[in-house]
């Protein structure tokens, strides 16, 4: 089925995304272009800063690649070198801040380190594009959007599914009532992969600055697991476990597509195997959201090889996954018709009942993974240049990070059923929840408070 038919019962029209600045069709002189520094140079920085240089106007430039580790950041710096831009190999941040020549910085560090760095690029007058998850608290969020305010600067975050034509159509089909009324939705964060074990007792390699890598979190021994992709999210000083580091992107398109704002109630539970494991965050996780209008429940668990991401054959074609075990799926349920989506391109469908026990599909539309993340980073390109929001501005980021607290934050407290006002987001009848909302911080890297 071909993108034009992909609707036969509702009005939806899937509008063409913007990918670049018309004022611009051709490549962009020195002087007109935008330069950038990455900061955080591991395997994530690979994508995004590749997606940030293939914008048709060619008008991104990197003028620094920054990382604890040099022999990370010369590596990146190889893969971004254009032309007579070779980018310069710093350890300190500090150095990207105070070059006035830089207009952006994009930060694909550890979560721990978003809230500083964003902090401190706002100040020196930079813009922030920061990778997902937004924070580790809900504090750093706060001030993170504080200093996008005070220094008017424009902050956009990774959830790059919030520049999918295909969620977009699928938004505006829920929007026009043809699910009926929706008072349930369930999202799924179920991955084949077992927790990794730390080691201890490796010596700190010599390309490495240990202590500027832990930064405001407490000073822990080195283990080279905290050095791979994502598996820092493991535990509570570095992130908020899977639900953090994969969980984001579907909890943020629920929210989103849905409308939905603050819950007033969140009740979580789950955990681990202590006795295999010596990571923190839960494998296993429940988590109730209680919306007034709508119950939200999402369902994690891993060690489960039978539970599949996205395949890269759907992401790039006109194909949707195997539902059932797709796992990342998002189900929605109204009064008339299901609808499943999902991210990495996986696209949607609404599904009627079954007829001679085959599914009836009412509506779709497919995605194109490649194409989203590309939008996304040239999205945040034509936002500095025309000083508007993104696709996924701070803002509304951190409201679907704070979903991702109050979990970890009920869980962390015992299973405590959190009631939350709805216009601020607040906790309102949990104590301890202000020990892990706005914990500790390294004095030498604390956190700033910032007048909203």
């Amino acid at each position: 089925m071909k993108r034009r038919d992909f609707l036969k019962h509702s009005s939806v029209l899937g509008a063409a995304m913007i990918l670049s600045n018309p004022k611009s069709a051709r490549t962009a002189a020195a002087n007109d272009r935008i330069q950038l520094a990455v900061i955080g140079c591991g395997s994530r920085s690979d994508w995004v800063c590749r997606d940030f240089m293939v914008r048709p106007q060619d008008d991104v430039r990197f003028k620094y690649c920054c990382d604890v580790d040099l022999s990370r950041a010369e590596k990146r710096a190889k893969q971004l070198t254009r032309e007579e831009i070779v980018p310069q190999t710093v350890q300190d941040a500090r150095t990207v801040f105070d070059d006035k020549s830089v207009d952006g910085v994009v930060l694909v560090t550890p979560d721990h380190w978003h809230a500083l760095h964003t902090i401190q690029a706002c100040e020196a007058g930079k813009d922030v594009y920061c990778e997902k998850p937004l924070s580790r608290t809900a504090f750093e969020g706060e001030m993170m959007i504080n200093a996008a305010k005070k220094y008017k600067r424009i902050v956009g975050a990774g959830n790059q599914t919030r520049s999918a034509n295909y969620c977009l159509t699928a938004k505006k089909f829920i929007e026009e009532g043809n699910l009926g009324k929706i008072e349930f939705v369930r999202v799924h964060n179920m991955w084949r992969d077992a927790l990794p074990t730390i080691q201890t007792g490796v010596p700190v390699p010599a390309n490495l600055d240990w202590d500027k890598w832990i930064g405001p979190s407490p000073y822990r021994e080195y283990s080279p697991i905290y050095m791979r992709s994502l598996t820092w999210g493991y535990f509570w000083d570095f992130g908020n476990g899977l639900l953090a580091t994969q969980g984001v992107h579907q909890i943020d398109v629920a929210r989103w597509i849905l409308g939905l704002n603050y819950p007033k109630t969140c009740y979580s539970t789950g955990g681990i195997d202590k006795e295999r494991l010596r990571t923190q965050t839960p494998e296993t996780h429940s988590i109730v959201y209680d919306f007034g209008n709508m119950i939200m429940n999402i369902e994690q668990t891993m060690n489960c090889p039978y539970m599949l991401e996205t395949d890269w054959e759907v992401r790039e074609k006109d194909m949707h996954p195997y539902w059932y075990q797709n796992s990342t799926r998002i189900e929605i349920y109204g009064s008339r018709y299901l609808m499943v989506i999902s991210r990495l391109g996986a696209g949607w469908q609404v599904f009627d009942r079954t007829k001679n026990r085959l599914p009836v599909v009412k509506a779709q539309d497919y995605g194109s993974y490649p194409k989203m993340h590309i939008e996304h980073m040239s999205n945040f390109v034509d936002a500095m240049r025309e000083r508007k929001p993104a696709h996924s501005p701070v803002e509304e980021c951190h409201k679907s990070t704070l979903l991702i607290h109050y979990a970890n934050i009920s869980l962390r407290a015992g299973s405590v059923k959190l009631e939350i006002d709805q216009k601020t987001g607040k906790i309102t009848n949990c104590p301890e929840a202000q020990k892990f909302w706005r914990p500790e911080f390294r004095k030498e890297y604390d956190i700033p408070e910032i007048q909203g």
